[in-house]
């Protein structure tokens, strides 16, 4: 039932001409469907790019956390560890600058005290993210 569904808003959306908001937890399907995805955290986009470039080369840890947490069937290997770590907060109560920060392996202490703004970082595009596109912390 539900690749007749997306098959359906495919075809209405190339036929004509349609721009379709798809809201899903399913990144395969993202992958397969979207042109370009808006990845959220607590309600807030933390990056948004082109589909192939994002899943190709994440910019935001938490986008890369997503993305590593897909499962995939390979012979010999077994389950690792959560890709995120820790507790989601209260997004009644979002923790002070970068709601991300008590999860994230990349935090400093900028995050902890500053939200980060969603905009182009180096060459990528739109991430809210004070280390996105820098080679200074490990991520």
């Amino acid at each position: 039932m539900q690749a007749q569904i997306v098959n359906l808003f495919l075809e209405l959306q190339e036929r004509l001409g349609l721009s379709l908001v798809f809201i899903t937890h399913d990144l395969r399907l993202v992958r397969h469907i979207a042109h370009r995805v808006a990845v959220m955290y607590l309600g807030r986009i933390v990056e948004i790019g082109p589909t192939d470039a994002l899943f190709a080369a994440p910019q935001h840890p938490y986008t890369r956390a997503l993305l590593e947490a897909v499962p995939r069937f390979v012979p010999g290997r077994r389950g690792g560890e959560a890709a995120v770590q820790g507790e989601l907060p209260s997004p009644m109560a979002p923790p002070p600058g970068c709601p991300f920060h008590p999860r994230c392996p990349r935090a400093q202490a900028v995050c902890r005290v500053e939200p980060p703004a969603l905009e182009p970082r180096g060459e990528a595009w739109p991430t809210a993210c004070h280390f996105a596109g820098t080679s200074g912390v490990a991520g």
